[in-house]
């Protein structure tokens, strides 16, 4: 049987202690260093690790191929559910431009991908404090629900939660995806002020003013991955 080549994404990091890989949908397999590392490293670790490689890889490529890879790992990023291609610019004030062509012209005074993203992610976290804040009283109005506090945030496991007290946190990636999938985490997490769990009272909460939540679930478990920056 010839051998299978594995692509990568080699990536450094001062966060990192030692050598470590990582497989998400958006990004395919990326080994991290430490800045210190030599790209030799990599390629020991993949040697080393070849078969969990190879098992998640093939496990996971059908799936993938319905996933598209976002920028810096492909060329373009959603931005309310629209492909916008990413143009990075040296210059200052660091800073994002959305032009009519769908294009997001991203300055940076760093030069590099790790400058680029840190504005990137700062204009997106803005963008979605701003919508989020909007649908958050517009729905919770419609349900006679009212959140006391509304946190966005880079939630690393979830699209939003309720906490005790009528808080709600939303992952500021919600920006990125169709405008009512983003309402579909809001009425879900403004539902949880009413009933905590997922009980069928939930769901009849979320379903009397989102009747379409499940397709709205199925396309976040599918592309929600490709929601990063």
């Amino acid at each position: 049987m010839p051998e299978q080549v594995i692509p990568y994404t080699l990536r450094y990091s001062s966060r990192a202690r030692w050598v470590s890989g990582r497989i998400r949908p958006e990004t395919g397999l990326v080994i991290t260093l430490p800045t210190h590392a030599k790209p030799q490293e990599a390629e020991a670790f993949l040697v080393k690790h070849q078969q969990w490689a190879l098992r998640h890889l093939n496990r996971c490529a059908a799936r993938w191929t319905q996933i598209p890879r976002a920028w810096p790992y492909g060329t373009s990023l959603l931005i309310r559910g629209e492909a916008h291609q990413v143009e990075v610019r040296k210059a200052r004030p660091g800073g994002v431009e959305q032009a009519p062509d769908r294009r997001l012209v991203v300055r940076t005074p760093s030069a590099g991908v790790p400058g680029a993203q840190r504005v990137l992610q700062r204009w997106l976290k803005e963008e979605a404090a701003v919508t989020l804040r909007q649908r958050v009283e517009e729905l919770g109005a419609l349900m006679g629900l009212r959140a006391n506090r509304l946190y966005v945030r880079n939630l690393r496991s979830s699209w939003g939660r309720c906490w005790q007290g009528g808080s709600l946190s939303f992952n500021y990636r919600l920006i990125m995806a169709p405008p009512h999938i983003l309402d579909y985490v809001v009425v879900h997490e403004l539902a949880h002020l009413k009933e905590p769990n997922h009980s069928p009272r939930f769901w009849e909460v979320v379903g009397g003013q989102f009747p379409e939540y499940r397709p709205a679930r199925s396309w976040l478990r599918t592309f929600g991955p490709c929601l990063s920056a």
